[in-house]
């Protein structure tokens, strides 16, 4: 891990307050043991689909019109964050943290907090473990996968930035010495089914050295 002479910058952009029909995280009644982070990929590519629009667009409408979002430049800002946080918000889903392409990191989630990132999702063998949420956190990093994104398979070396590699081992640090972080796995490998993030562009040796352990 990198070693930091200065505080580690991370900006808070907390998920809305709950509402009777959709919470968007759970505050445990005691404080939960984490063991484990989750890493991720998300990306508004899937901005313009049909199921998508028809669900939540007027309800995402503005923040789209804030960032100038036109079908023709949704290549030029499906990294951005506001669209991906209020992708979120319309799923009622979390993340404790994302890591965007610069290297900003924001926390949407306090680590205190079960975020909702994981899903149906079960521990690589021997651990076995259910209710990954439960145990973990969830890091989301501004991505696509090859099979979706024509540019990620053109310039396969740009799937994921050196920027976000900095910021996710210095985020990992910070995480390795608060708790007993003994697994580092992909949301591919506790839901194989369901889930390809983050994807086989991913370099696993920025954050771990075999299969689960982080460094």
């Amino acid at each position: 891990m990198v070693c930091r002479a200065e505080p580690l910058e991370i900006i808070q952009s907390p998920m809305p307050e709950p509402t009777p029909e959709i919470n968007w995280y759970r505050v445990p009644e005691e404080p939960r043991v984490i063991d484990t982070v989750v890493i991720h990929y998300t990306s508004a590519l899937g901005w313009f689909n049909e199921d998508f629009q028809e669900q939540f667009g007027e309800q995402v409408a503005p923040v789209a019109e804030k960032v100038g979002l036109t079908p023709e430049n949704l290549n030029e800002h499906k990294f951005d964050f506001q669209l991906n946080k209020a992708i979120f918000v319309a799923y009622g889903v979390s993340a404790h943290y994302i890591i965007d392409r610069d290297g900003t990191i924001y926390q949407l989630v306090p680590d205190e907090w079960v975020a909702w990132h994981a899903g149906v999702s079960k521990m690589p063998s021997p651990d076995d473990r259910e209710m990954v949420n439960t145990f973990s956190i969830g890091i989301e990093l501004l991505a696509t996968h090859p099979d979706d994104d024509p540019s990620v398979k053109a310039d396969p070396e740009n799937a994921f930035t050196e920027a976000q590699y900095a910021s996710l081992e210095q985020l990992m640090e910070k995480l390795t010495t608060e708790y007993p972080i003994t697994a580092v796995v992909g949301h591919d490998e506790i839901a194989p089914d369901r889930k390809k993030d983050p994807g086989p562009l991913f370099d696993w040796s920025r954050v771990r050295h075999d299969d689960l352990t982080p460094h």
